[in-house]
């Protein structure tokens, strides 16, 4: 079996610019594609640019909730900043880093269990692959998995 890895990063998008963008997702992410690879020179206005379309995550606040839900299971480990899960039974190997602007996420698979758990209190976050060209709002990807399970 092929692993394939995926680097997500996932945005605390502001209500505003997810009410505009819900049903346009490429215009978004093409926005942010476009800031990803922004040249270092110009690194001041990307910042600016960002700042008008996402809020910061409440760091500790994220970090906690996944230890307190997570510890206690077998797949979850932690590792200075990195939450890990490793699921032999739902073949998903991911970890999360948690910044202030952002969360990464490497993972083997789209719908990590991670997405589920930023989702709760972070509804409007978006999340993308910039290498595999892959993009979705959280909410969007737990209504799949809600849809699955049922």
């Amino acid at each position: 079996m092929v692993m394939i890895l995926r680097i997500y990063y996932v945005f605390n998008l502001k209500k505003e610019v997810y009410d505009v963008y819900k049903d346009t997702p490429s215009v978004l992410y093409n926005f942010l594609f476009e800031l990803y690879h922004f040249n270092k020179e110009n690194l001041d206005y990307g910042n600016t640019l960002f700042k008008q379309v996402a809020n910061s995550f409440n760091k500790e606040a994220i970090d906690l909730k996944i230890y307190l839900k997570l510890h206690n299971k077998m797949r979850y480990s932690k590792r200075g900043e990195e939450h890990i899960i490793n699921n032999l039974y739902k073949d998903e190997i991911g970890i999360m880093k948690v910044k202030k602007s952002y969360i990464i996420i490497n993972c083997n698979k789209r719908n990590s269990e991670f997405f589920n758990i930023i989702c709760d209190d972070y509804k409007e976050s978006f999340a993308c692959d910039f290498v595999n060209q892959d993009y979705f709002f959280l909410s969007k990807i737990r209504n799949e998995v809600v849809k699955l399970i049922k």
